[in-house]
């Protein structure tokens, strides 16, 4: 009976030793735990694009129609309209974090660039490519480059406003249970004034409760 026994245990520990791979889809993703995770940077990307794009609509009372206003309407950017103008924008170096874990929080702002830019919201600087640029600038400058070809300097389109923000939370540890609760703060400012011009939050709280014999 041992003998027998002996090769089905060497097979269920070579199985158990196996490595295995899922796909998840982020659409569908959610919190495994009560820390920062990809569910929640998806929640609050559409969160913070959501806003925005209510924050820049309003009823037209003799229509009833949906129209651009505030600040939108202040650039003359309205969706549709040949030569409309969008709003130029420069992210933040990051968001403030302010909470108890290390999160990427400069991904959120991207994420909400990306939004922005692909659903027509703004242009944006990019401010990670200045350097490069003026590289390749001072490059085309000299006599390596025909100056018919060459890019024109001083041609750098300078942002308007600027898409800031920060997240911060609140834990709570009792016995076997980890509450989480997060908030995430962004605002939209004009840096000619520093006025703001949207702003809003989202906010979520989560709680866990470990096994009795973890």
């Amino acid at each position: 009976m041992k003998k027998i026994l002996a090769p089905i245990v060497c097979l269920l520990l070579v199985a158990g030793c196996g490595k295995s791979t899922k796909e998840i889809d982020l659409s569908t993703d959610s919190a495994e735990s009560a820390d920062f995770s990809s569910a929640d940077l998806q929640r609050i990307t559409d969160g913070m694009i959501n806003s925005i794009q209510l924050s820049a609509k309003e009823i037209d009372n003799s229509t009833g129609e949906h129209v651009y206003a505030g600040l939108w309407r202040k650039e003359g950017y309205i969706t549709g309209e040949p030569g409309g103008q969008k709003l130029v924008m420069l992210l933040a170096k990051e968001l403030k974090n302010n909470t108890d874990e290390h999160i990427n929080t400069r991904l959120i702002l991207e994420k909400m660039r990306t939004r922005m830019v692909n659903e027509g919201l703004a242009e944006f600087v990019d401010d990670q490519a200045f350097d490069l640029a003026l590289e390749q600038l001072s490059l085309q400058a000299s006599d390596l480059y025909d100056d018919t070809k060459a890019a024109q300097i001083g041609r750098f389109v300078g942002a308007k406003y600027i898409l800031r923000g920060t997240i911060s939370n609140i834990r709570k540890r009792e016995g076997r249970e980890n509450s989480n609760y997060q908030n995430v703060t962004m605002d939209i400012f004009e840096t000619e004034t520093l006025l703001i011009k949207w702003t809003d939050e989202v906010e979520f709280k989560r709680v866990t409760k470990k096994g009795i014999f973890r």
